[in-house]
């Protein structure tokens, strides 16, 4: 086993988890174009089988119930970064908002407050990001917005957030429109409660109108009161991620090195090709620096390169579902590989989170111990199984 896992203290006794299962294994992911969907109804099929198959592998697990969180001095531990921050900001919901990646639309609004950020690839084979958001109120605006693809709802649910998006495929509708997930949807076709506060436009020289829709975070606050959210975080949250203790530093001595990230190398059919997608991490701070169509990858409102404490690439069974090219991904799994970033070390592993639709991923090494991640900001890329021969780490 290997050792060196964090400063100060050596070793950090982890919790030992039960073996892995075979994960996602009924999916559809080989030669994919031809694997296509063909109506919504299939869709479902499929989650519904992926989901039915990690209940049945798990059904003796007895979850551990999550010890009470320590408050010092009005501060509490983020559930996403690890940072203590205000009690009431760490006691409230985040929001988890569609951010548009496409070059036209560069740069985003606000991306560098959010403390978690998922990458997906989505139809045309590039990505979509979305912000998991703690700290939004004081920000002039978020954005800009773009349109909801169902396995984005569904891997926001592992944050307890309120979703946000405008504009949607036709596959995620039913779950928009149901009312089990809180949302805060534009008003677009099909959209049956759409948020009416929230979503304006801006001016923006040169781009066009589909780039220049966001939401103003007046108008969410609005929103979410006229909806009735509850917006307290329920206090058996589990969390997602395992974090260092305070003042200790997760070196992962004797792990590779690993200071340039290409979770789609460069080209290809995977998404993160098509984008240029690539970390760098810098030593002096820690910290990984993106870098997106060659060029950093900057908050409009600052300045600021998007740089984050942690990377995860989070392999993920993919299919495609009709001939406009829409993806959908499996959101849950017995045992999907899983590469690990942070200080400058990559830990492989793989990830898990069976049982019901909303269980937090948690991330193992290869001896089943938990991930500690490095406290701060922290980056997911999901990358399809079909293309995971395309990444690229050095």
């Amino acid at each position: 086993m290997k050792q060196g896992y964090l400063k100060k203290t050596g070793i950090l006794c982890l919790a030992i988890v039960f073996l892995m299962a075979a994960g996602c294994g009924k999916a559809k992911t080989q030669g994919a174009e031809e694997n296509a969907f063909n109506t919504e109804a299939e869709v479902i099929a499929w989650e519904e089988e992926e989901q039915a198959d990690n209940e049945d592998d798990t059904a003796s697990e007895e979850p551990d119930k999550p010890a009470p969180r320590e408050v010092v001095d009005g501060k509490i531990r983020s559930y996403f970064t690890g940072e203590w921050i205000d009690e009431e900001l760490g006691k409230t919901r985040p929001l988890a908002i569609m951010l548009n990646n496409t070059s036209a639309a560069l740069p985003m609004s606000g991306v560098s407050n959010a403390s978690v950020i998922y990458e997906c690839p989505v139809e045309g084979r590039i990505t979509r990001w979305m912000g998991v958001f703690e700290d939004w109120k004081n920000l002039d605006r978020i954005g800009s917005v773009r349109s909801c693809r169902l396995y984005y709802l569904h891997f926001a649910q592992e944050f307890h957030p309120v979703y946000a998006h405008f504009g949607q495929a036709q596959y995620a509708l039913a779950d928009l429109n149901s009312g089990k997930y809180d949302v805060l949807s534009g008003g677009t076709k099909g959209i049956e409660h759409p948020a009416t506060a929230m979503y304006d436009r801006i001016s923006r020289p040169g781009k066009a109108t589909e780039h220049t829709l966001y939401a103003f975070p007046k108008g969410i606050q609005r929103d979410i009161e006229k909806k009735g959210y509850d917006m307290t975080m329920p206090e058996e949250y589990p969390g997602k991620f395992k974090f260092a203790d305070t003042g200790e530093i997760a070196e992962y001595q004797g792990y590779p090195d690993a200071t340039v990230l290409k979770p789609g190398g460069d080209g290809g059919k995977n998404g993160f090709g098509g984008v240029k997608a690539t970390f760098k991490y810098d030593a002096s701070d820690r910290k990984y620096y993106r870098w997106t169509y060659g060029n950093p990858h900057t908050d409009e409102l600052n300045g600021k390169q998007v740089a984050v404490t942690n990377v995860i690439f989070q392999y993920c069974d993919g299919n495609v579902l009709d001939a406009k090219d829409y993806l959908h991904f499996a959101t849950q799994s017995n045992g999907n590989e899983c590469k690990v970033f942070t200080n400058g070390k990559e830990i492989d592993g793989y990830w898990k989170n069976p049982g019901e639709l909303g269980t937090p991923a948690r991330y193992y090494d290869e001896n089943d111990q938990e991930i500690v991640l490095n406290n701060g900001k922290t980056f997911i890329c999901i990358i399809w199984n079909d293309y995971k021969g395309d990444v690229v780490v050095q």
